[in-house]
């Protein structure tokens, strides 16, 4: 449950910290050829690789297109759902609840 917590603070603080330091409208993939200039690239021969031919048009090639502060928010709001979702679960679990 933390470690979701965490990821998802992680994720949301990196997608503001992306918001503010390069234009709004930046695909995400110039946010990571700012990391590494071969980094898009080299998604798109791991994904012919490694992955049927129909998952670069239809999976990567739309995220990478994509505002770069989308998918870490994207990510971030997952993590915290399931962290409350966790949570939720493992209260529910401990609840002393006697029904009659």
């Amino acid at each position: 449950m933390r470690f979701c917590t965490v990821l998802a603070a992680g994720f949301l603080v990196g997608s503001f910290a992306l918001a503010v330091t390069i234009p709004p409208d930046a695909p995400f993939a110039a946010a990571l050829a700012l990391l590494d200039p071969a980094l898009p690239g080299g998604i798109h021969a791991l994904s012919i690789a490694h992955l049927p031919p129909w998952a670069w048009g239809r999976l990567f090639l739309p995220l990478l297109l994509r505002p770069a502060w989308l998918p870490p928010a994207a990510l971030g709001i997952i993590f915290a759902g399931l962290a409350l979702t966790l949570r939720s679960s493992a209260q529910a679990s401990r609840s002393r609840h006697n029904p009659r």
